[in-house]
């Protein structure tokens, strides 16, 4: 039964469905303050200790490495609740004293820890990971939740040296014309490193990096994908594009499924930050692929190696919303939902 009810307005997001939050049945859906929603079981989670799970890769025995990734949020840039918004959504994560940062990634290979995007929620999503030290950096683009958090690595807050920035030549460009962050180059916190498209980096014996560019507003610098590619798995992370039919142009293919099966992945993190493309009144000043129009590209998934996992929500997506039918149809298709602090052997 759809419990979603009226209509509420929005600062930032418009009107959205007013769930009923006052019943006692969504607040013990509260997991944890680093979970929010149950997702109805579909990914069995432990918050406090994020175990990990053997799977068998492609060898078909059981893998048993030390490359992993660990989704360190899964929000859209202004993550949840959203600032300056009262929505019934962002009030009910506000008082149950729930957090949803930006969406971010983690890749740890042995003893070197790579950041795939710079949230301002670092201290809370690297207590996810352990006692570790960030070596690496890679920046998707230069929106703001995805790069606001690099300063925290200057002598004001955690004074480091030496991480590696990897980022593309326009991206590093914004760095250094930006005299907060340039500060961080000159004081060798911050190491650039530029990237091409589609040139393989190999990162380790185990672990290789290929930058993907995807269209996305490219006000101020462009936009990559990344293509991580481990000993047994890979994965892509596209948080960001602004539609299949650009992205389809750009990476010259003519389906979505031929081009994840061009890449041989057996996982996505893919672009989740609209349910459908009437949720935002502002929304093709603020252009994302609806995950209904993604769902319909990406048929046939049951049965196929392949998993994706949406990321990157808006506020107003109704995925936020406990039990709501969204979540059904979403799980119904195959895919799935992706939950902070979740971890993917590779």
């Amino acid at each position: 039964m759809d419990t979603r009810g009226a209509l509420a307005d929005s600062k930032t997001g418009g009107s959205q469905l007013r769930p009923d939050f006052s019943s006692s049945k969504y607040r013990s859906l509260i997991q944890s303050r680093s979970l929010a929603i149950d997702w109805d079981n579909h990914v069995k989670h432990d918050a406090s200790v994020h175990r990990l799970v053997e799977t068998k890769g492609r060898r078909g025995g059981f893998m048993r490495h030390n490359i992993r990734a660990m989704i360190l949020g899964i929000a859209q840039d202004g993550g949840v609740p959203h600032p300056g918004c009262n929505c019934n959504t962002c009030q009910f994560y506000w008082e149950n004293k729930v957090v949803l940062s930006p969406s971010s990634l983690a890749i740890i290979d042995e003893k070197q820890l790579h950041l795939i995007d710079v949230t301002r929620n670092l201290d809370r999503q690297l207590r996810k990971i352990g006692n570790r030290n960030v070596t690496d950096i890679w920046l998707t683009h230069g929106h703001i939740g995805h790069i606001d958090g690099i300063g925290l690595f200057g002598k004001e807050v955690m004074n480091v040296k030496n991480v590696k920035l990897h980022a593309s030549k326009s991206m590093i460009e914004l760095i250094l014309n930006t005299p907060k962050w340039n500060k961080l180059v000159d004081d060798n916190i911050l190491i650039p490193t530029q990237f091409k498209s589609n040139e393989p980096i190999q990162i380790s014996e185990n672990l290789v990096i290929t930058p993907i560019q995807v269209p996305h507003r490219d006000e101020l610098t462009d936009t990559h994908a990344f293509l991580i590619n481990g000993p047994e798995k890979s994965l892509l992370y596209l948080p960001d594009h602004d539609s299949w039919e650009e992205t389809l142009d750009c990476v010259e293919k003519e389906t979505v499924n031929e081009w994840f099966e061009s890449l041989g992945i057996e996982i996505v993190l893919l672009d989740g930050t609209f349910w459908s493309k009437n949720e935002l009144p502002r929304q093709n000043d603020v252009p994302h692929p609806p995950i209904l129009d993604s769902l319909e590209r990406l048929s046939n998934l049951n049965g196929k190696k392949l998993e994706v996992f949406f990321i990157h929500f808006n506020h107003t997506n109704p995925l936020l919303i406990p039990k709501s039918n969204e979540i059904k149809q979403l799980l119904d298709s195959g895919c799935k939902i992706s939950i902070e602090g979740q971890q993917f052997l590779l």
